[in-house]
């Protein structure tokens, strides 16, 4: 591979970075614990990083994101739109699944449940996912898959590339429960979330 390749691929891969960081909604949401997605930063490693950016420990941002999830599945309890055991089981997801939790919450909630406002929020997981990136092309440069010129390139990329904020997809008003196919709910309660299509 030429460096010219290896540039393209690197910039096409840093690129990447920003989209998957917390993972593409439903798809990461059911990656596992931590939920990692596709080649991307698992969402534990984006949450640790925007801690830092908000100053703020990580217990206490990761606790601001379950509660709002919790309170979104509660408000769809509530509405009516959801039972009783299905809630629990989404639940268990929320507690088991980092991603699944950041994707299930509304940004509004995280962020009174911080104290903070929503553009604070949103700027810190925006420097959260920038500084990951900025350390993968460190990494490339120490491991010499890059020279020197070819990292401040792409440093200088990502300076005016325009970053997710705390969900990379959707509005930021919680997850649409309804399309949600994982977990360990049974199939049945599965079809019926979907065809009764929750209201975010």
């Amino acid at each position: 591979m030429t460096r010219y390749t290896r540039k393209i691929a690197l910039l096409a891969a840093f690129s990447l970075v920003a989209l998957l960081a917390v993972g593409a909604a439903t798809a990461s949401a059911c990656g596992g614990p931590g939920g990692k997605g596709g080649g991307g930063a698992s969402a534990s490693a984006v949450v640790t990083a925007a801690a830092k950016q908000l100053n703020v420990t990580r217990a206490k941002l990761k606790a601001a994101i379950v509660d709002a999830a919790n309170a979104y599945i509660d408000s769809e309890v509530k509405s009516g739109d959801l039972e009783e055991d299905e809630a629990a089981d989404l639940k268990d997801q929320v507690d088991d699944n980092l991603a699944f939790a950041i994707a299930t919450s509304r940004t509004k909630t995280v962020a009174a449940n911080l104290g903070i406002t929503v553009g604070a929020l949103n700027d810190g997981f925006s420097a959260a996912r920038k500084a990951l990136i900025e350390a993968k092309i460190d990494k490339a440069l120490k491991n010499g898959d890059i020279d020197a010129d070819e990292a401040d390139e792409l440093k200088a990329e990502l300076d005016d590339a325009d970053l997710p904020g705390y969900k990379t997809l959707g509005r930021g008003d919680g997850f649409d429960l309804g399309s949600y196919t994982g977990g360990n709910g049974s199939s049945q309660q599965q079809s019926q979330q979907q065809r009764r299509g929750f209201h975010r």
